[in-house]
């Protein structure tokens, strides 16, 4: 672990800032890699959760879980990587707690009463104290577990990249049902969606187009609909699903964006978008990237606000927001921080690999793995709009 107040580690680290965006810029494109906006970031510490720096082109996709304490020195958070290793670090400070081998992991574990569930690259389900990293059960599937799982009073359910949707008892990690869609004969974008749970309906997509509500006590299928609109192939519904009030909104690298009605799934619109994959929102707009193309603003009837090119910066991870600030990383160029209102990028922070995992936030401290195997603990700093 290697600890600092400033972001000057060498070469392979820039984080700039203070100039401000020149006028012209190509709309296509990713922020050029210079001086720009506002200092909103400043680092915390590091902590080398892998090594990575002999891979030709390393990707991590692993986001860390924070487990805040009353006491901030006492908070925790835990984090996996490609290496195999699950860390239990100090959130204030990065200093290792414990750690256990649980196998490759691309997913954020979910903290639940005291356990932890993760899924790993394998295809398993493991169920840890989140105390001491005793394993208490785990569950094995045929394909890699590459979302965070949904857990509740008495099951946890996940999805995998073959497909198959599964729920199990909490406590003990017995099967309690599946649920399997048919996958295309043809090419697939790698990944697959995670599962949204809202009362008794949870939503998956999958690699054949389609999002399904699934009943969460069984399995049985609520409805099913597909969102592949006129594409042929690649129309993999492989972002997460978001649910709010009455709708669920779902995107599909074939078809576009949809706002669906939760309980029916009717189509209330589309907004045609190619490569249409992660989306957020923050109750007022949606935040959708597209592969090559940019990070797009929506506001809840489907029409576009705004979009920031990212075409030439590499495969774009979740976007998040918090407070003003629009967060999204780039495999190749790093992380961007950008006002959600206009799209206008304050800063960015280059780890020398690229960033590929979510950014995760706790108040106004923010994790990131990048894909060199380093996970840094930035501060974000607010400024009056």
């Amino acid at each position: 672990m290697t600890r600092s107040l400033t972001l000057a580690f060498g070469a392979s680290l820039a984080l700039f800032a203070c100039r401000p965006i020149p006028e012209s810029v190509d709309p296509m494109n990713a922020v050029a890699k210079r001086e720009v906006g506002l200092p909103v970031l400043s680092l915390s510490w590091r902590f080398q959760v892998a090594d990575r720096t002999e891979d030709l082109k390393p990707q991590e996709f692993s986001s860390p879980a924070v487990n805040p304490a009353p006491h901030p020195a006492d908070s925790m958070l835990y984090v996996g990587s490609q290496a195999g290793t699950l860390f239990a670090l100090s959130a204030a400070t990065g200093e290792i707690i414990w750690k256990r081998e649980v196998g490759a992991v691309s997913s954020r574990p979910i903290i639940f009463r005291g356990r932890l569930y993760v899924g790993t690259d394998d295809g398993s389900m493991v169920c840890l104290e989140a105390f001491d990293g005793v394993e208490n059960w785990r569950y094995s599937t045929r394909g890699p577990v590459l979302q965070p799982p949904v857990v509740s009073d008495d099951l946890v359910l996940f999805s995998n990249e073959a497909d198959h949707v599964y729920a199990l008892d909490r406590e003990t990690g017995t099967f309690r049902w599946q649920y399997k869609s048919e996958t295309p004969e043809e090419f697939t974008l790698r990944g697959h969606a995670g599962i949204s749970l809202d009362g008794e309906l949870a939503f998956a997509g999958f690699s054949d187009g389609t999002l399904v509500a699934l009943r969460a006590a069984t399995g049985s299928v609520a409805w099913i609909k597909s969102l592949k609109g006129e594409a042929g192939r690649f129309v993999d519904v492989d972002a997460t699903p978001v649910v709010l009030d009455e709708r669920v909104y779902a995107s599909s690298s074939g078809g576009g964006v949809y706002a669906l009605d939760k309980t029916t799934g009717f189509i209330h619109w589309r907004l045609r978008l190619t490569g249409a994959g992660p989306i957020t929102t923050d109750g007022e707009r949606l935040y959708v990237a597209a592969a090559d193309q940019g990070v797009y603003a929506i506001d809840m009837g489907g029409n576009l606000l705004w979009r920031q090119g990212t075409q030439g910066g590499g495969e774009p991870a979740p976007p998040v927001v918090s407070g003003e600030y629009l967060l999204y990383g780039l495999s190749e160029d790093g992380l961007f921080v950008a006002d959600k209102s206009t799209g206008r990028v304050f800063q960015y922070f280059d780890p020398g690999y690229g960033v590929s995992a979510e950014p995760i936030l706790e108040g106004d401290r923010m994790y990131l793995m990048s894909n060199g195997g380093f996970l840094y603990a930035l501060n974000l700093e607010r400024f009056a709009q």
